[in-house]
């Protein structure tokens, strides 16, 4: 599985809490083979890295088969990345599994690859930078709503990644003192107002409190079926407890929008994620709010929009991250070269 350094496809996977998305990508982002396995298939503990190796494996064969020499390999996890090691950090909730695994050199040595791994919403943030609709522009913040709530931020055209690989965790900002408890240990964070799981339990909650006859049409009697599409729906049909929810989701995600824009000053915040799908009935509160709580001048100047990357954006956000600390690898390279001419 050697790389070559110059030329060639590159394997992106993308590391979900159930699933493993995988392809053979062209540098201009064509995806031209893409497979998914269940995150643990063979069980938990090993069984997901083996699974990961074995996706990895069945790329490079697709790569032969295609006649195309493989140039590395990139990866998104759910969680904080170290740069330096490549080290899975510990709050990785989907797939604890993996906290601690210094995953870079263990598929550095699995494979003989190049190795990227990060973030997967850094990685999404790299995607829509490369492919997406930030191309061109030097501050772009990336805002990720699905099992969690995660963010990517790039300034000065470099993707910031911290201290210990924690930059960009919108997420866990509070957005009410004694709000709602998040897994983080935290409260009134961000994600416990406005990701899937939290929003089904919001539902639930007031539910239990307030019955509701819609609900008990969508969900024909099974709260089992409560989930995001459901209660956007819901929501459309003009149910109380639906907009409820909604209104205090698109406040929560306005005021961490609000907290990007005065913070970092971006060009452009893009929102995506699964609960995004949703679109104009969250993204046009959640502009709104944005426009309330930020900086007038500041947030006049940013565009809050809606990711336009297709279904498969886990694989370019691989694809892209492994182009970006490819390119930044020759940059350091190039520095040293020059200092050592001098």
């Amino acid at each position: 599985m050697n790389g070559d350094p110059d030329r060639g496809v590159i394997l992106a996977v993308d590391v979900g809490g159930t699933g493993l998305a995988g392809g053979v990508v062209d540098p201009d982002g064509t995806i031209l083979s893409a497979h998914t396995v269940a995150t643990e298939r063979r069980g938990r503990g090993e069984g997901v890295l083996r699974n990961l190796l074995e996706l990895v494996t069945g790329l490079a064969d697709d790569a032969r088969m295609f006649r195309l020499p493989v140039r590395g390999l990139g990866v998104g996890v759910p969680g904080a990345v170290e740069e330096d090691t490549g080290r899975i950090g510990t709050d990785i909730q989907n797939i604890p599994e993996l906290a601690n695994v210094p995953l870079r050199s263990v598929l550095q040595e699995a494979t003989g690859l190049r190795v990227a791994v990060d973030n997967d919403v850094n990685a999404l943030c790299l995607a829509e930078w490369r492919f997406g609709q930030a191309q061109g522009l030097r501050h772009v913040a990336m805002v990720a709503v699905g099992t969690g709530v995660g963010g990517g931020l790039i300034l000065n055209g470099s993707l910031v990644r911290g201290a210990s690989g924690y930059a960009g965790e919108i997420g866990h900002i509070t957005v009410d003192m004694d709000g709602r408890p998040c897994f983080c240990g935290s409260r009134g964070c961000v994600k416990a107002y406005a990701s899937g799981p939290d929003l089904v339990a919001q539902v639930r909650e007031l539910l239990e409190a307030a019955p509701s006859p819609v609900w008990a049409e969508l969900t024909a009697g099974d709260p089992g079926r409560i989930d995001p599409p459901l209660l956007f729906r819901a929501a459309d049909r003009g149910d109380a407890v639906a907009e409820a929810v909604v209104a205090k989701a698109a406040q929560a995600l306005g005021a961490g929008v609000a907290a990007l824009v005065n913070l970092c000053n971006p060009e452009m915040i893009i929102l995506g994620g699964g609960v995004m799908e949703a679109g104009e009935i969250l993204m046009e509160p959640v502009r709104r709010w944005a426009k309330f709580y930020a900086f007038e001048r500041a947030v006049g100047g940013t565009r809050i929009v809606r990711s336009g990357l297709s279904k498969q954006s886990g694989i370019l956000g691989a694809t892209a991250l492994f182009l970006y600390d490819e390119h930044r690898r020759h940059e350091r390279l190039g520095t040293r070269h020059a200092r050592d001419a001098m």
